[in-house]
């Protein structure tokens, strides 16, 4: 399965190493899914139903609040999506999970979850990674919307994801660095601005 490549390079950037035995355990209870753009994963006050991983695409966290919607995450890379212990608790979820492009997905349901499980106890160190992945994301996304202006979060997101801005509507960034389209729209231009003027001349 070409499309579990990209777990086995996350895991190996966690020192996680399985035996061949675990991986193909794995990818047996592994389901590969390709779902178009403003597809609904996981839905905000019911269980939580299934575990993914993302293969490729882009894919939102949000909320919706009082009528109104909130981003709180937007994953580009190859990363897990929500947590094994939501899926086997059956836990409301708070937030969504929804496509924003067509995404190919890397899926788990509770059953397969209790099979790799029982036969391969080892794969509590990826539990507890994702754990620590998670927690290090919270703790940095609350230090940046607390500590830093708008402008920096923008300029760090373009860092960081430049293929956000090139793949999905401009409203979902703004959401994210919680300003208004317009003030994004003003940030935008006062960086190319000074891209433009920093750029050497030829």
């Amino acid at each position: 399965m070409k499309a579990f490549t990209p777990v086995l390079e996350w895991l190996n950037n966690r020192n996680i190493q399985l035996s061949q035995r675990q991986l193909a355990l794995i990818r047996k209870y592994t389901e590969l899914k390709h779902v178009k753009a403003k597809t609904i994963l996981m839905q905000q006050d019911q269980p939580v139903q299934h575990f993914y991983f993302l293969a490729s695409g882009i894919v939102r966290l949000f909320r919706m609040q009082e009528g109104n919607d909130h981003t709180l995450g937007l994953v580009s890379s190859h990363d897990f999506l929500a947590a094994p212990q939501l899926v086997l608790s059956g836990e409301i979820s708070t937030c969504s999970l929804e496509t924003l492009t067509d995404a190919d997905l890397l899926v788990w349901d509770a059953t397969s979850i209790n099979a790799i499980k029982s036969l391969a106890p080892e794969v509590y160190n990826i539990e507890l990674a994702l754990m620590a992945r998670m927690l290090n994301w919270v703790q940095q996304n609350h230090i940046e919307l607390i500590c830093f202006p708008a402008e920096k979060r923008y300029q760090l997101l373009m860092e960081r994801q430049p293929e956000l801005f090139l793949h999905i509507p401009l409203k979902y960034i703004a959401s994210y660095l919680g300003i208004h389209t317009d003030s994004l729209s003003r940030i935008r231009k006062a960086h190319q601005s000074e891209s433009s003027r920093l750029r050497p001349r030829e």
